[in-house]
């Protein structure tokens, strides 16, 4: 199982059933997409949704009405459905670049629109389990992404480790790996010089000792 003990808890606090399966997310969503085609079921992919990456959209609606351009927007890619949404907010904005961010361990999206066509490939573990996985054959979000967002990057998982620390400590922002990937990447130089830069930090379950353990990484002693 690869999903955050944090988000499990999160979602047992529902009155919902909770069915985990396999030991990746690759084996999950195979599971979701087998109980979506059953008529008690209605799946909806966390991407792979136009009303999904429509809501997502959103989020540049807000920027825009809060911000004059131009203007670089930095969010963290797994799916690509956030990347895919801000990709098309941007096409109607002359001022505004969009990067997208991968956990190195975790390439699907990339690799797939480099070669033109969802293909597989080996997802390592990575602080950033919300991004980690290979995406569902057929996905819109790689036509998206390849098309609307002007720039894929990837961090490392000190990189991300960086960032959850620099968000706690000089920020007072809890984040998790999948939320945090964006401000890695602004730290590590990855998104350029730019007028203004918005990093979008989506998502907060992260344990209270995975989040220790990596504020106490960074500590150094005499």
């Amino acid at each position: 199982m690869t999903a955050a003990e944090a988000k499990v808890a999160a979602i047992r606090r529902f009155a919902v059933e909770l069915i985990q399966a396999g030991n990746s997310f690759d084996d999950a969503e195979s599971r979701a997409l087998r109980l979506g085609g059953r008529e008690d079921f209605h799946y909806v992919s966390a991407y792979n949704d136009p009303s999904v990456i429509a809501g997502q959209a959103s989020i540049g609606f807000e920027l825009g009405r809060q911000l004059e351009g131009p203007l670089t927007v930095v969010c963290g890619v797994g799916g690509g459905g956030l990347a895919s949404g801000l990709g098309l907010w941007a096409a109607t904005r002359s001022d505004v670049r969009i990067v997208g961010v991968e956990s190195a361990a975790s390439t699907a999206l990339s690799a797939s629109i480099q070669a033109g066509r969802q293909i597989s490939v080996t997802i390592g573990p990575t602080l950033a389990d919300g991004l980690a996985g290979n995406i569902e054959p057929g996905s819109v979000t790689i036509d998206l992404v390849g098309r609307y967002v002007h720039d894929l990057v990837t961090v490392s998982e000190d990189e991300i480790s960086s960032a959850i620390r620099y968000l706690a400590l000089e920020r007072g922002v809890v984040a998790e790996g999948a939320g945090a990937v964006s401000v890695a990447a602004v730290l590590a130089g990855r998104v350029g010089d730019t007028a203004q830069t918005v990093a979008v930090v989506s998502g907060r379950n992260i344990s209270p000792a995975k989040l220790g353990g990596i504020l106490a990484s960074g500590c150094r002693h005499p």
